[in-house]
């Protein structure tokens, strides 16, 4: 049985990859620790857990965040990240529904863990690769996100390979909360348990951090 914590922290991911979508078209950089946490939550294709997912909880800190800012701060709230996790959740609701377009995608993500792993691939040719799986596997199925930003960072062929690629791990986290029995009206009816629980979780990761820099 999964639990309301492990659905927050699945949300969160949703949350982590609009909020890093956001940086990356308004910048041409994010938060690099939680890139790679999402970017390698694409590759955990048997978890033990969904804290394993994002290699624990501190992997979604920067989408707890983002998550309680739009969810309980209307002051911190970015009606761009808002769209942005609407638009992976109802992409993820989509490709739960299509199960034959789901295996073709982790077949791929699958084939280029393998290659990832014997050629050590630099993290701007994994990143292009796996913007060609979003391409080809989730932006056909639409509607397709439309991302603001600098033009000079979407027109920037890095940039935007780096914007699919942590957009397809939002779609990955998206999949995992309806998984696990997120839906979509949780969001309005549940709001003040998610908001509830991420402060916990955030409290948490600050006291393992503590704990972790007194030794």
């Amino acid at each position: 049985m999964y639990s309301d914590s492990d659905r927050v922290i699945a949300l969160a991911g949703v949350f982590q990859a609009a909020r890093l979508t956001r940086q990356l078209a308004g910048q041409a950089d994010a938060n690099r620790e939680a890139m790679e946490s999402s970017i390698n939550s694409l590759f955990q294709g048997t978890p033990s857990s969904v804290p394993d997912v994002f290699g624990g909880i501190a992997g979604v800190e920067f989408g707890l965040h983002s998550m309680l800012n739009q969810l309980d701060s209307p002051q911190e709230r970015d009606v761009d990240i808002t769209r942005y996790a609407i638009g992976l959740l109802q992409l993820a609701k989509k490709l739960r529904a299509d199960k034959e377009r789901y295996t073709r995608l982790g077949k791929e993500l699958d084939n280029l863990q393998t290659r990832v792993n014997a050629f050590n691939f630099e993290s701007a040719t994994r990143d292009a690769q796996l913007a060609g799986i979003y391409s080809e596997h989730i932006s056909t199925m639409g509607p397709r996100i439309m991302v603001k930003g600098d033009a000079r960072h979407l027109e920037n062929t890095a940039t935007a390979s780096r914007i699919r690629s942590i957009l397809l791990a939002g779609v990955r986290s998206g999949y995992l909360w309806y998984q696990i029995g997120g839906r979509r009206w949780h969001l309005l009816l549940y709001r003040k348990r998610i908001v509830t629980i991420g402060r916990k979780m955030l409290k948490q990761i600050s006291e393992q951090r503590e704990a972790h820099e007194s030794v």
